[in-house]
């Protein structure tokens, strides 16, 4: 019976279009994503390595669980719909026989689907060179253990997963809707684990805890090179191997489970049919007959409208498994505000934006909205009800009217969950500085209408299809087809992608800001759209025994009446003029480009300027300009006179300029316009019809009226203007804010810039341009070391600034503010740095500020005035910043010199405007930057304290002496930089009450060092980049270095190094060699094997304690302490392979500690009972030593000064 019953359910499925539906989908899918390299791919990883499959695999079969849900759930429900049970409990069929055989034909048609996965990685690997336009050499060999082994170990398991529990859900409960909140609930829990995976370094936990493996690999794949992506399988071993048998026999055990409980007559019995227990009822005569006005007029119809509106919410609302799902959704949206973003791992306050931008949550909300939309339009039919309803006289409008207004007020309702759980979530924590027009804005503006559109959506598609679980497939497999579409890049044109608008960025300063008019456009736009498709849906609504779309397609003519041809007359030319208004401002004021475009742009640009790369650049050293700030009409003007001196051997006689972000300029040289050329042109755009088939690039080549000597100089007087024209397909301006400018790109810049050009190997192959090395210039380059890491162009530059704005804004820019004035209802500032000159780019801020002014003075007895402008709701945490500033003037200028500069600042940008950034004499953090960091918790880093100090220090390591153009350079900005803010903090907070910070420092080059392919280089010769984790290494060996020389020697070291190169106006600029050269000076001998080990070598310690041991003396309150410790020092070359220092001899800290107290600000304090450094040789040592008062726990190294692999067995506690 068993094998009976197996075939017939593969027939069953076989017959019916669901499964060749949802292999299309996957294979179209990933034909799509692998021919056009949309794939989460590494530099230099093929597009079909076994790593990229494997993780494809675990992802598609994820996204599966859909699939498995309609397949493995219907396989028992349907015989309950189709009343079948009379049969099956008449034949001869045993409940083991239809139990499994269900279980195994469905999960047979299931693996068949996902057959779709391998199938489609091939083709698309094939059809990549062809269709995607790929070289190649993206694609390596096709090889059947690529595909067999991730199918196997990856993809069959979580089918296993999957298939059991849905199919148990069903089989337990006799009810389809379980299916829906059984996805959702596991889906809901597989979010929340990567969000609790995503705060803990725990691999184990890690490994075991993703059911589905897509963490498992992303994050070994990141630790692995790309040659052994492109050449070796994923292992399928030790704690991955263990992942995969656990949740494949969680799987199993829970089908088990449901098999016990599965009774095969009690599952057909359906529920007890309630018996009307029956009482004497005196019955009344009738009155007379009265003969009845039957009426299908237009009230009838409302009156049913609303009737049936009524019903259908009410079916909606009286549903259990809804308030279920419901209630899941809630749990998620409230975990996700209560949690909330932090930064450094302190939260940010509950401010009103963090509640808005909720884009896991809009999943959730339109998996919910599909599947409901299936059970509006379906449950009639599988009630049978439909055989009556459709009977009866309400026309089919009114039908559809109803089902499809419930729906869209269930939508309406869903949009303000975020108003409804943010407020209270704020007013729990104690925030309430709730920003109510906001949040009515936005969710009017944007989560509204994308919810309304969802439901249309859906509801065509489910109209359409006709069929409710492959409804939901379509629906779905749609909408991820155009969200991937989008997010990857391959096209995003939101005039041609169904209910998407530009991106929005929220900020506290700016609110929605001036991107709310082209969200507004865009908004009616597919509104208009969205109208459409629900009189496509009305014309095509199922409604009596007809079933086939081609049947109704017949029946359109008919229903497609007059009303029907008005309103889509009226909602058609709607569509089509809005359309065309933001096609003129995207495609025709502005530029689209597609992601092909931009790189056959790109290729161009090197192809064509790339000759011009070898002209002589001139130096900037002098600027005047005039800006007036327009920030209600975004909008800057520029007057501005630039000096310039050439300093090459040959004169300037042609400048090559770049002006892409600016919208038009003139360039004189002594009053007279310079002529140009344009040398550049693109070929037009392709979605810009309306525009020249060339299109003019912002490249520009003057001919100087008089060239420029060796050695000379000449004044350039520059008028530009940065305008808006119209708006743009995604984000734009976000420099220009109506409150909140923050804008660098002011002038044109000189030469050819090599930042613009390709990068990829394969693309740069195909079209002919030789490979680009990423070998940056070594530490003892001669043309490096004579240029800055700023650029090629820049150096000391005397600065003039005249900055005008709206009266109601504060200008901010980089200098001493010598005069303010206010005219014509505008606000005036004069800044200029001309006593000594400032290094690098400047920018310029305006916005509504509130300010808090302060003073300090320093040893030479001049006055520094210290300045924050921030939003005046952003308070919190103020004190913090002016603290960090006062300390930091005082400290930094003791230990390296004095401050040079008059003024610091510190100004906020709105969450758009731009990231934290450091000028001379000017500090820029975004306001999601400290400003709102939640600090209560007194052992929580205060980043705004030691990041403030980190960025003051940058005025003397990174505007006083600038690093050249080296690659290792960046130790001098980074490196001391961190290392001064940690003895700033530890004058703070105490020597022995900073391990949290040094912990933090090391451990994020730790944690990026395991998890990316990072090639080691020692400090002194490396590159560093964000994803290294370098700098806060750099950080923690200078301290390491200060704990073992003594504070003053390395002072000494930096002053000596800074009086060398401080405002140095001619070549050579200061390198990471230099500084060496002057700190390894005032390092005894003794010592000297700290440099060479951390700085010449890369060096890891893996210091432990084996054994502690503790006993009292027996007087005065004295014990005697025993730790075997074991020391080990290895070296790695650049593959990470370790070779052991046996010969070392290093001075390390011994430290026995007391119970740990808390101090008057909250934060812990550790309280070292001895605390001293041994001589300490590879291999066990076992040290005592007596101490006063009761020790709690002890270690080696235990502030963690050192390079520590496991910083966590550096530290015993008693027992």
């Amino acid at each position: 019976m068993f094998l009976k019953i197996f075939l017939f359910e593969i027939q069953s499925k076989l017959r019916r279009p669901a499964i060749y539906v949802y292999f299309a989908v996957i294979l179209m899918l990933t034909v799509a994503c692998f021919a056009n390299g949309a794939v989460p791919a590494g530099e230099k990883e093929h597009y079909n390595s076994p790593y990229l499959i494997a993780q494809w695999f675990a992802m598609m079969s994820m996204l599966m669980m859909l699939i498995a849900s309609s397949m493995m759930g219907t396989a028992l429900y349907r015989d309950i719909e189709s009343n079948t049970h009379s049969y099956y409990l008449t034949y001869p069929i045993t409940p083991a026989g239809y139990f499994w055989g269900r279980f195994s034909g469905s999960f047979l048609c299931l693996l068949l689907t996902g057959l779709a996965i391998p199938a489609g990685i091939y083709l698309g690997s094939l059809s990549g060179p062809f269709l995607g336009g790929l070289d190649k050499g993206n694609y390596g060999p096709n090889q059947l253990s690529y595909y067999l082994q991730p199918f196997l170990c990856i993809a069959l398991p979580n089918l296993v997963f999957t298939s059991c529990f849905f199919f148990g859900l069903v089989a337990l409960t006799r009810n389809v809707k379980v299916i829906y909140t059984g996805g959702l609930i596991l889906f809901l829990g597989y979010f929340l684990s990567i969000f609790f995976l995503a705060q803990t370094h725990n691999d184990a936990l890690i490994n075991l805890s993703d059911a589905f493996g897509v963490t498992n690999i992303r994050n070994h794949s990141g630790s692995i090179s790309a040659l052994d992506k492109n050449n070796t399988l994923f292992p399928v071993s030790g704690p991955f191997l263990v992942n995969r048998i656990v949740w494949t026999a969680i799987g199993i055990l829970f089908l088990t489970f449901a098999w016990s409980r599965f009774s095969f007559t009690r599952f057909f019995s359906g529920r007890k049919v309630k018996t009307l227990k029956l009482t004497n009822t005196q019955l009344t005569a009738l009155n007379p007959a009265v003969k009845a006005k039957i009426s299908f007029d237009r009230a009838y119809n409302r009156r049913t409208l609303y009737t049936l509106f009524r019903i259908e919410l009410s079916n909606l609302f009286r549903d259990n498994y809804f308030w279920i799902i419901i209630g899941c959704g809630l749990a998620l949206l409230i975990f996700i505000f209560w949690t909330g973003s932090n930064t450094h791992g302190v939260p940010d306050l509950p401010r009103t934006i963090e509640f808005l931008q909720i884009g896991p949550f809009f999943t959730f909300i339109f998996f919910l909205i599909v599947f409901y939309i299936g059970e509006a339009l379906h449950r009639d039919r599988s009630t049978r009800y439909a055989v009556i309803g459709d009977a009866l006289p309400p026309p089919t409008w009114v039908l559809n009217s109803a089902k499809l207004l419930a729906l869209l007020f269930l939508g309406s309702c869903l949009a303000f969950l975020p108003l409804l759980v943010g407020v209270p979530i704020q007013l729990a924590k104690g925030f309430y500085q709730f920003d109510l027009p906001l949040y009515l804005q936005y969710i009017l503006t944007v989560i509204l209408p994308k919810l309304l559109e969802m439901v249309v959506f859906g509801y065509t598609v489910h109209v359409l299809v006709n069929n409710k679980f492959v409804g939901h497939a379509v629906a779905i497999s749609l909408w991820l087809a155009v969200f991937l579409l989008r997010d990857s890049g391959i096209f995003d044109y939101n005039l041609l992608l169904y209910s998407y608008t530009p991106n929005v960025l929220l900020s506290d300063m700016d609110g929605l800001g001036d991107m709310a008019v082209p969200v507004y456009w865009f908004t009616i736009y597919w509104l208009f759209g969205g109208g459409l498709l629900v009189i496509i849906a009305a014309l095509f609504y199922y409604r009596g025994i007809s079933s086939s779309f081609v049947e109704r397609l017949k029946m359109v003519p008919h229903r497609f009446g007059t009303y029907n041809r008005i309103a889509a007359g009226l909602l058609f030319t709607g569509f089509i003029l809005i359309g065309s208004y933001i096609y003129y401002n995207v495609s025709y004021l502005n530029v689209f480009l597609t992601e092909g475009e931009r790189e056959s742009r790109a290729i161009t640009y090197e192809k064509v300027l790339k000759p011009y790369a070898g002209l002589p650049l001139p130096r900037i050293t002098r600027i005047k300009m005039q800006t007036d700030l327009y920030p209600d009409h975004r909008a800057v003007y520029i007057n501005a006179e630039v000096t310039i001196v050439n300093k090459n051997e040959r004169p300037i006689e042609s400048l090559l300029m770049d002006a892409d972000e600016i919208t038009a300029y003139t360039l004189k040289q002594g009053n007279e316009v310079l002529a140009f050329t344009c040398p550049l042109t693109y070929k037009r755009a392709a979605f810009s019809f309306f525009r020249p088939q060339r299109d003019t690039a912002e490249f520009r080549l003057y001919r100087l009226n008089r060239p420029i000597a060796p050695g000379d100089s000449t004044v350039l007087q520059v008028r530009a203007e940065i305008t808006q024209r119209g708006f743009s397909n995604n984000l734009y301006i976000s420099d220009r804010l109506l409150n909140g400018t923050f804008i660098t790109a002011l002038l044109p810049n000189f030469g050819y810039d090599e930042n613009e050009e390709v990068n990829n190997r394969y693309v740069r192959k195909k079209n002919g341009l030789p490979l680009k090395t990423n070998d940056d210039a070594a530490s003892d380059d001669p043309g490096a070391v004579n240029l800055l890491r700023e650029g090629k162009t820049t150096g000391l530059i005397h600065l003039d600034l005249t900055v005008s704005t709206s009266g109601d804004q504060t200008a901010v820019a980089p200098g001493a503010l010598t005069n303010t004035w206010r005219r014509n209802d505008r606000n005036y500032f004069h800044y200029s740095q001309r006593r000594t000159g400032i290094y690098g780019q400047f920018s310029i801020l305006s916005a509504r500020y509130a300010t808090l002014q302060d003073s300090t003075r320093l040893p030479d007895a001049h006055q520094v005035n210290v300045q924050l402008f921030y939003h005046p709701q952003h308070q919190a945490n103020v004190q913090d910043f002016m603290s960090a500033y006062r300390d930091g003037l005082r400290y930094f200028s003791a230990a390296w010199g004095d401050y040079p500069f008059q003024d610091i600042r510190l100004a906020e940008t709105p969450d758009v405007g731009g990231e934290e950034t450091s000028m001379a004499t000017l500090d820029v953090y975004n306001e999601r930057f400290g400003w709102n960091a939640d600090l209560k918790d007194g052992d929580q880093t205060n980043y705004c304290y030691f990041e403030t100090a980190r960025n003051l220090a940058e005025q003397w390591w990174r505007f006083q002496v600038a690093p050249n153009a080296t690659k290792s350079a960046w130790i001098i900005p980074e490196g001391l930089s961190r290392y001064g803010a940690l003895k700033l903090a530890e004058s703070k907070y105490g020597k022995n009450n900073i391990k949290s910070l040094l912990q933090q420092q090391a451990g994020t080059y730790f944690f990026l060092r395991d998890r990316l392919h990072i090639k080691e280089v020692p400090v002194l010769y490396a590159k560093e980049d964000r994803w290294s984790g370098l700098a806060g290494k750099a950080g923690v060996l200078l301290y390491g270095l200060s704990d073992l020389v003594g504070e003053d020697r390395l002072n000494a070291a930096l002053r000596e190094f800074k009086n060398s190169y401080a405002f140095k106006k001619d070549p050579p600029y200061a390198g990471s060699i230099d500084l060496y050269n002057c700190i390894k000076k005032q390092v005894p001998e003794a010592f000297q094997y700290y440099l060479r080990d951390n700085w010449e070598k890369v060096t890891i310690y893996n210091n432990q304690v084996n054994t502690l041991n503790v006993a009292s003396t027996g007087s005065n309150n004295n014990f005697l302490v025993t730790l075997e410790v074991n020391v080990a020092k290895v070296y790695l070359d650049s593959l990470g392979n370790e070779t052991p220092a046996r010969s070392m001899n290093d001075f390390i800290d011994i430290g026995v500690f007391a119970a740990d107290t808390k101090g008057r600000n909250g934060r812990t304090q550790s309280n070292p009972l001895v605390f001293r450094k041994y001589w300490l040789s590879a291999g066990k040592h076992v040290i005592q030593m007596t101490v006063h008062g009761k020790p709690t726990y002890a270690g080696i190294d235990p502030m963690n000064k050192l390079i520590d692999k496991r910083p966590e067995d550096n530290i015993k506690v008693f027992r």
